[in-house]
């Protein structure tokens, strides 16, 4: 962990519930704190109170547990940004604090709760957000497109703000890759992460239902789980592709590092909307790196990092593009699929350097422990 690199003790709090039960573990100089608490999501009720409550817990560990009082530095991770209220006596002691914004945090409102409660709500973030970021000494995000929303509706003069793309280190991937380019039917797509309605998962299966009604023998994995599991379990059923497209549920990171080299493009069928037009996704990132073809939506973050002759575009929000998608990519020639993935890993290179991006989060860790020059 890039923390720990500086030499300091690590501490990190999140909310119980996982598989460890332990209240307290240790990893080296590295320890983690559980919190308890119960995860309520579904309703906007139900994620007020699940925020406000690991809020209160937090707040309370670092005001009155002696082990923080002497704590330098609070790296808080959103969502919500105004989780940064749990460091407010920390900064009256003289603590620093980086707010590592995750998510663009208005528009994620207004994406989870349409109509008049994101409205409203987005109004509440956009407060919020502001309010949170002006009690940061350093605010982090995670691509270009969410840096330049911020810098647009700044909060306040001088304002530091760093880029540390989100994405899982490489060498837990192995080297990168390269397709041959060669397929054979079935053409095996594959989509990793969670079963959910803004994921699109209902439009992929659609689409691969089309794809194959047009003489396409093609398949479909989807690793993962999530509040969609059931509803895409029955689309299936209806389309009748239960022996086309499985839900192969969740494998351990390692067993999926060895899996995705094996399928011949991978899927990425998000829907467009105002909180993932700022979104580059990891999943993406991920079958970059392995070398992977990939279908994609022409989310505008997506074209900004990989242009055009990187992948197979296709329009967002659309099962029939998509399968149009696909189907350009099966009669591709090998050659085409090879230079696809190979101008998307040289894309992915010019711009995404794990160790530059440790490197700017290390260097405001040791600025703020007094060890370094100002990032």
């Amino acid at each position: 962990m890039i923390a720990a690199e500086t030499g300091a003790r690590v501490v990190i709090v999140v909310i119980g519930g996982g598989r460890d039960a332990r209240r307290v573990s240790r990893y080296g100089r590295i320890a983690v704190v559980r919190l308890e608490g119960e995860r309520r999501r579904g309703s906007a009720v139900g994620y007020v109170g699940e925020y406000i409550d690991f809020l209160l817990r937090a707040w309370a560990l670092i005001r009155h547990d002696p082990r923080f009082q002497s704590a330098r530095i609070f790296h808080v991770h959103t969502l919500p940004d105004f989780l940064v209220g749990a460091t407010r006596n920390a900064r009256k002691r003289g603590a620093r604090v980086i707010l590592d914004l995750h998510e663009i945090f208005p528009e994620f409102t207004a994406s989870k709760f349409p109509g008049w409660k994101g409205r409203i709500g987005r109004r509440v973030a956009l407060w919020l957000e502001r309010w949170s970021r002006r009690q940061a000494d350093v605010v982090v995000t995670v691509n270009r497109a969410v840096e330049s929303e911020l810098r647009s509706r700044p909060a306040r003069s001088h304002e530091r703000i760093a880029v540390v793309h989100n994405f899982a280190d490489p060498a837990e991937f192995g080297p990168q890759r390269l397709t041959t380019g060669m397929i054979q039917n079935p053409v095996r797509l594959v989509y990793h992460g969670t079963l959910t309605p803004l994921y699109g998962l209902d439009l992929a299966i659609t689409a691969v239902a089309r794809a194959r009604e047009s003489g396409i023998d093609v398949s479909l994995d989807l690793f993962g789980s999530g509040p969609s599991a059931s509803s895409l379990a029955d689309l299936i059923t209806r389309l009748g592709l239960h022996d086309r497209v499985q839900l192969r549920g969740i494998v351990p990171h390692h067993v999926l590092r060895d899996l995705l080299p094996a399928y011949d493009a991978g899927l990425v069928p998000t829907r467009l909307d105002v909180m993932t037009r700022f979104s580059l996704s990891t999943k993406l990132l991920e079958y970059i790196h392995l070398g992977l073809p990939v279908i994609i939506p022409a989310i505008p973050t997506y074209l900004d990092y990989f242009p055009p002759a990187c992948a197979w575009y296709f329009e967002p929000n659309s099962a029939t593009a998509m399968a149009r998608a696909i189907t350009e990519f099966v009669g591709a020639e090998p050659g085409e699929r090879v230079q696809r993935a190979a101008a998307a890993q040289a894309a992915s290179a010019a711009q995404l350097d794990p160790e530059l991006d440790a490197a700017v989060l290390k260097g405001l860790y040791e600025e703020m422990l007094g060890l370094g020059e100002p990032a």
